[in-house]
């Protein structure tokens, strides 16, 4: 492929990503100033971001910020990436999920359309796998899916694979929806260049219905997302006691929101959530949750996080008994200090 003319390339790197499931492919040079220059304008707005503490609990970040600032110390062997965007049936009407269908009097809760199908981690390292093997082994790949030190939507943007939208996602054009993932493969070879020019039906100032629909405001208009409003944060990401302004911020979810990506472009709500029964959610022994979140994106919360934000969703349903006593059981029965305490916490 290093010896292909840009023209050949393009199309034999927009045929491959069709093959292994994505929805578009870009390739971009390390070498390329364009993409300096956006990195560093990012590095810019993360530091001043990380320095106001709209990170909340996600100390990871800060931690990370070095390697993400600096890819080309980070991937020093890469003198290419390749940058995919896939949907992984998000948002799909006939996606598939593991979770039982709830009883019709069921208390329930949430979970965000995201975790349908197989977790997105998985399908996008399967992706690239398969990217590599049609590039040959001889070429050296590293891969990332939303699991190393990466600014991919950056990338993808630098590739011209979409924009970023007001909820700070990527919009592609083609999609209904600004819902895809975003894999990057770093290549230690000197690949012609794939830079598209994203043709978008309407600008985001054009429309804000993402902010308009975001419940917390944790939205705000050309300013980055406080995360401390997210209600996505609130119940994946922040392992600690939820008080109760926060456990009002959530609704009913357990994990994850729909609210700003669904109305994009400009429409209704569709709701595509999975609802789960609280009962069963902490009824069922732990051992067996597990197994049946293995391989879904809702793993990576684990069944502490998933039973607190649920007693969070219980406490709330003030005059219910059937509540009532579901906290009671969970009191008497919870091996979990954290959860005991986000029953007495508020």
């Amino acid at each position: 492929m290093t010896g292909t003319t840009p023209e050949k390339f393009n199309e034999w790197l927009q045929e491959a990503s069709l093959v292994i499931g994505a929805h578009s492919a870009a390739c971009i040079r390390m070498d390329n100033p364009e993409l300096r220059k956006q990195v560093e304008k990012n590095n810019a707005l993360t530091a001043e971001w990380l320095q106001s503490g709209r990170q909340g609990e996600m100390d990871y970040l800060e931690r990370l910020f070095a390697e993400k600032s600096n890819p080309w110390k980070t991937f020093p062997f890469a003198k290419s990436v390749i940058v995919l965007c896939f949907t992984n049936d998000w948002g799909a009407p006939d996606a598939k999920h593991p979770f039982p269908v709830p009883g019709k009097d069921a208390l329930l809760g949430y979970i965000s359309a995201y975790a349908k199908e197989k977790d997105y981690h998985t399908n996008g390292q399967t992706m690239l796998a398969a990217l590599k093997e049609k590039l040959g082994d001889d070429v050296e790949t590293e891969a990332a899916v939303d699991t190393k030190a990466v600014y991919e939507r950056l990338f993808a943007t630098v590739g011209g694979l979409g924009i970023i939208g007001g909820n700070d996602l990527l919009r592609v054009p083609g999609r209904t929806n600004v819902r895809v993932f975003i894999g990057c493969l770093f290549v230690g070879a000197e690949l012609p260049e794939v830079i598209l020019e994203p043709k978008m039906p309407f600008a985001c100032d054009d429309c804000l219905a993402c902010i308009k629909n975001c419940p917390t405001d944790a939205i705000q208009f050309g300013q980055p997302i406080d995360a401390r409003k997210c209600i996505s944060y609130l119940t994946i990401e922040k392992r600690s006691l939820l008080n109760r302004e926060e456990g009002a911020m959530i609704e009913d979810w357990l994990f994850g929101c729909d609210w700003c990506s669904v109305v994009c472009p400009p429409k209704d709500k569709v709701d595509t959530r999975i609802p789960i029964d609280l009962e069963w959610l902490v009824k069922t022994p732990a051992g067996e949750l597990r197994r049946l979140m293995k391989g879904n994106a809702v793993a990576y919360a684990g069944v502490t996080q998933l039973r607190k934000n649920a007693v969070v969703l219980l406490k709330k349903k003030v005059g219910s008994p059937k509540a009532e006593e579901l906290l009671a059981w969970v009191r008497k029965n919870t091996g979990s200090e954290l959860i005991r305490n986000q029953i007495t916490a508020w």
